[in-house]
């Protein structure tokens, strides 16, 4: 049936252990990225109110921050990102991970009085890898076990539903824009121009007249026909983006995420907005266990076969 073909009809079962193995890595830089502004204040030591502490800090009474706890929590956060990545003790270690990214989501949104949405589809794809069966194909907790073999079904839909909220992750984007501020946010290019202007503008100007940061959003916010073309690019990116799903040509589906990366890279160098180390989540849309021992036969590391005699 479609919906066989469409959820249970992709991937051999080592894939899901191997995916899992390279999300865990890419996790790693990820979260250190996104926190980063955590590390700064950790090193002044002082402690200080939230601006509008995070909704699950005002039910716990949360109102402050102990800047000694963040490289605690920094370093268990990353060596459970390590153990989810071997897959050893994958389920406690994916919970750690979760509960590490509340608590820096939570101090860096309750600062800035602002809450961001840069860990939602990470979490989700953690919640995926918890109810799949991930540890039991390339991974540490599988060795000396009897457990028995996964199907290829049972590795395909966990990739399958992580591929889905990655890539309607972008349809929603433009639901928002669109339910925000109708074809305003494209036509002209008149809202992507004031978003430019308002990012350049933010950190002042020196005394002769330049931005003090992002001036490439600066000089191409004074093009708008340029500004047009590229909203328009991104509406038809984000509009199409759920096709992804239904094309089983690898060409394709490298195409689409490439313009993705684009897009992400595009917005970090002219809005400073961090998610540019966001496709590592890609990994979900391949066989990665193939390109395991592809990389291993290239750098010498799978063992050559014996000559027969």
């Amino acid at each position: 049936s479609f919906i066989d073909r469409f959820l249970f009809d992709w991937f051999p079962p080592e894939a899901l252990g191997a995916v899992r193995f390279y999300f865990g890595l890419g996790l790693i830089f990820y979260l250190n990225i996104q926190f980063s502004s955590l590390f700064t204040i950790a090193a002044d030591g002082a402690p200080f109110h939230f601006t509008i502490p995070i909704w699950y800090f005002s039910l716990l009474g949360v109102d402050h921050i102990t800047p000694s706890m963040i490289w605690p929590v920094r370093i268990a956060m990353t060596l459970a990102c390590i153990l989810f990545m071997l897959g050893k003790w994958t389920k406690p270690a994916i919970i750690a991970i979760i509960i590490c990214i509340f608590y820096m989501k939570g101090v860096r949104d309750s600062i800035s009085g602002d809450v961001h949405h840069r860990e939602v589809p990470i979490i989700f794809c953690l919640i995926v890898f918890f109810v799949s069966k991930c540890e039991r194909m390339f991974s540490m907790d599988a060795k000396g076990k009897n457990w028995p073999p996964i199907e290829a079904w049972e590795a395909s839909w966990p990739l399958r539903a992580m591929q889905i909220y990655i890539v309607m992750f972008y349809f929603w984007a433009l639901c928002a824009k669109l339910r925000l501020s109708g074809l305003d946010w494209f036509t002209g290019g008149g809202r992507i121009q004031e978003m430019l202007l308002s990012r350049a503008l933010r950190d002042g100007m020196t005394p002769d007249g330049r931005v003090v940061n992002l001036p490439q959003a600066f000089a191409l916010s004074h093009h708008p026909d340029t500004v047009f073309w590229i909203g328009s690019l991104v509406f038809v990116f984000e509009l199409l983006s759920p096709l992804v799903l239904f094309v089983r040509d690898k060409r394709l589906i490298v195409f689409f995420l490439i313009g993705a990366t684009i897009f992400h890279l595009s917005n970090y160098f002219l809005m400073n907005v961090q998610f540019f180390f966001y496709p590592f989540v890609f990994v979900t849309f391949f066989n990665m266990f193939a390109f395991h021992e592809w990389a291993k036969s290239k750098i010498g590391l799978r063992p050559r076969a014996v000559p027969a005699e």
